[in-house]
């Protein structure tokens, strides 16, 4: 009878584990980059964060509350999700994947980089190796470097 269960609760849980994990594809097939798939919310400056962020996690907060301090160095930053489009400009840069502009101190915040895990890494790696005192040559190479291939 223990025996029994042990399986069923394998199967159970290979069958959690697998529908939790299926493919890459089927997890990003749905999302399209672009300004009709962000949400947009305008604050006074860098150091007011948008309300939008209240519904993401802990670790998203605290990860676009760096904006500010790298926004120069993520204005050099490739950004490897898929969303750069160089011919438009729309996404030209990983900065652009948090604040879609800036005008008159204000800052207009997209969701885009809460969205996307790729995003969200590429700037807690652009922070890590900012505090370690790496210059935006050697943090833009390590970005290119970790992410290149990733590209949806």
């Amino acid at each position: 009878m223990k025996r029994a269960r042990a399986i069923l609760f394998t199967f159970i849980l290979s069958g959690m584990l697998l529908a939790a994990c299926g493919g890459k594809e089927s997890a990003t097939a749905g999302h399209h980059h672009g300004a009709a798939s962000e949400r947009y919310e305008t604050t006074a400056s860098l150091s007011e964060m948008p309300k939008f962020l209240s519904s993401y996690t802990d670790n998203t907060q605290a990860t676009y509350a760096t904006v500010g301090e790298l926004e120069d160095i993520l204005k050099e930053i490739k950004c490897y999700c898929g969303c750069m489009d160089e011919e438009t400009g729309y996404h030209d840069s990983l900065h652009r994947c948090f604040i879609a502009e800036s005008k008159d101190g204000e800052v207009k915040w997209t969701d885009h980089g809460a969205q996307c895990g790729i995003c969200l890494t590429e700037l807690q790696d652009a922070k890590r190796l900012h505090d370690e005192g790496k210059s935006v040559d050697e943090i833009k190479q390590f970005i290119d470097n970790k992410y290149k291939g990733t590209e949806s």
